[in-house]
């Protein structure tokens, strides 16, 4: 399949693979400061020893999940962009040229690669091994219609806005 398809009445280029990288390094650089928080402030908290400490881990960690809803899944939810995808002038459509729903983002895009990489570490207990899940999916960005697994799984192209 040419990565620039026709749906119906219009004709949509699917983004470089340069551009997607590029948005996810953004989207990154958005959750940053949270994980970078958690990464001081846990092991701070873990060595008081107190209850408001873990309060403390608990609100951090609550905030982080918050971010990445926000960042990650409305976002993509009403607009078809994350804070990545808007700066590099990519979106995300459904083989029908629509903004994806919930089910699409979250539970087919997302939520069996984080499930099956998680039971993958857990299962084979090899420290970093649930990222090979995610390597496997990034590389099918090299097939000519430029879509990771991800993508296919849950019907979604990731094209120029």
């Amino acid at each position: 399949m040419d990565p620039n398809q026709t749906h119906d009445t219009y004709e949509v280029e699917a983004a470089t693979r340069l551009s997607r990288l590029g948005a996810a390094l953004v989207d990154g650089l958005v959750l940053a400061p949270p994980v970078i928080a958690l990464a001081i402030l846990v092991p701070m908290a873990l060595m008081g020893g107190r209850v408001a400490s873990m309060l403390v881990i608990l609100a951090l960690s609550l905030l982080f999940l918050l971010v990445l809803l926000i960042t990650q899944i409305v976002l993509l939810v009403k607009h078809g962009q994350t804070v990545g995808k808007r700066a590099l002038g990519i979106r995300m459509i459904t083989s029908d040229g629509e903004i994806p729903s919930i089910w699409r983002v979250f539970f087919l895009r997302w939520l069996p690669f984080a499930v099956v990489a998680t039971v993958v570490q857990l299962v084979l207990k090899v420290q970093g091994i649930g990222s090979i899940i995610h390597l496997m999916d990034v590389v099918f960005i090299f097939q000519p219609t430029r879509r990771c697994l991800h993508d296919l799984f849950a019907d979604t192209h990731v094209i120029k806005a």
